[in-house]
């Protein structure tokens, strides 16, 4: 056992009785202020099973509730549930700080169909560390004016969404900062869609090793094509990131960018609608990198089972159609049908997703920036594809291991 996992090793849990008293504690971040009803749902569930345990609900913030989990884990002193993004949990998970929840996937809702991203995050070496929440995706936002004056219909596949740039491009010629697709150099969660969609991948294990895989054919390939996209039809900085690109989108001179769900409600005076990125294979969606959070419950956690429950009822099938409600994606590919409005085509996307490798070391080569100074590289023309995507694989080979 190593020094980590036994600072982490909680005791073995007794069996819970429904006369028990006491009280659950939860920390989840403060977006779910927006979801009372969903909160209100999953207590009284959780409440009619243990009428007499308090449900003492703590909101934390994205910026400090890792360093709080730390701390408390150190002190013995742990919330009974915690809400991780969901590329936070891996370091918890190897690290030996949460229960062990495969024993108890079955009793969740949706467990056989939960999105393939959120339970990737949430798993390590094949067993359940936390469950999934709710998620966030992206898709292709465009100008529905832009597409009806031209008369362009919606891409279905990725032969058409060039055409329908190419065709975005001639029409503005004359407009030198004009877009048909945004796409910034730095923007890694579009760009190794680009790989996935080519069967590539950042990385991948032999033998209990990890080695950088972006410089496989298939990874070139993929980014080959996102080099093209960036050339042919981006005005924006190759050198910089898609932070605050709904307003370069609501200047006007975008037609269309990879984006958010929520980004519409940022791009006035411009009107957006969605539609799933087209894959290189038809009838398919290319991969999108799913957001979200997940889960879990602290080794040390005082009252686990109690945990768990709660956890049973915030993500029961009630209280997830009223996270839905409010414009977030579900948990599972079930019920992404309910999701309604622009995010509707956002969810058909989330069909189709791809999540950054289980690896035990991954923060280290996301802490290094290897990925967007790869993609940086690539679209300055600094290296080409080739070189660019082999250094970046040493790199990352020699951080995972």
């Amino acid at each position: 056992m190593t020094l980590i996992s036994s600072l982490f090793l909680g005791a073995s849990m007794a069996s819970a009785s429904p006369k028990d008293s006491g009280t659950v504690t939860v920390w989840i971040q403060g977006d779910a202020k927006s979801w009372p009803a969903a909160l209100d749902r999953a207590n009284k569930m959780f409440n009619s099973k243990y009428p007499n345990v308090k449900v003492d609900i703590q909101y934390q913030t994205w910026g400090d509730s890792l360093k709080k989990l730390d701390a408390a884990l150190v002190a013995g002193n742990t919330p009974d549930v915690f809400e991780f993004g969901n590329t936070q949990v891996l370091k918890y998970s190897a690290a030996g700080a949460l229960k062990d929840l495969s024993s108890s996937k079955s009793q969740f809702a949706y467990s056989t169909n939960w999105l393939k991203g959120l339970e990737e995050a949430g798993s390590y070496n094949g067993k359940l560390f936390a469950v999934p929440y709710y998620a966030g995706s992206r898709a292709v936002m465009y100008r529905t004016d832009l597409f009806t004056s031209l008369k362009i219909k919606v891409p279905r596949t990725y032969e058409q969404f060039t055409a329908a740039a190419d065709k975005l491009m001639a029409a503005n010629s004359s407009n030198s900062k004009f877009s048909a697709v945004y796409m910034p150099g730095k923007y890694w969660y579009a760009a190794i869609g680009f790989v996935y969609d080519s069967k590539g991948a950042i990385a991948v294990e032999e033998a209990g090793k990890w080695k950088g895989s972006l410089d496989s054919a298939a990874s070139v390939e993929g980014l080959t094509r996102w080099k093209n996209i960036v050339d042919k039809y981006s005005k924006a900085d190759k050198s910089g990131d898609e932070g605050g690109q709904w307003e370069v989108f609501a200047g006007g001179n975008v037609a269309m960018s990879y984006s958010n769900g929520w980004e519409t409600c940022c791009i006035a005076p411009q009107k957006g609608a969605f539609f799933p990125m087209p894959s290189i294979r038809a009838g398919e969606y290319m991969p999108a990198f799913l957001g979200g959070s997940n889960l879990g419950v602290p080794a040390k956690a005082k009252n686990p089972e109690w945990g768990i429950y709660w956890i049973k009822s915030f993500t029961s099938g009630q209280a997830m159609r009223e996270i839905v409600k409010v414009g977030n994606l579900p948990n599972n590919t079930s019920m992404l049908t309910l999701v309604k409005g622009g995010n509707a085509q956002v969810a058909k996307g989330a069909t189709s997703t791809w999540f950054v490798p289980a690896a035990q070391k991954w923060v280290n080569v996301e802490n290094a920036n290897v990925l967007q100074t790869m993609l940086s590289d690539i679209a300055t023309g600094k290296k080409t594809v080739a070189q660019a995507a082999k250094d970046a694989s040493a790199e990352i080979t020699k951080l995972l291991n």
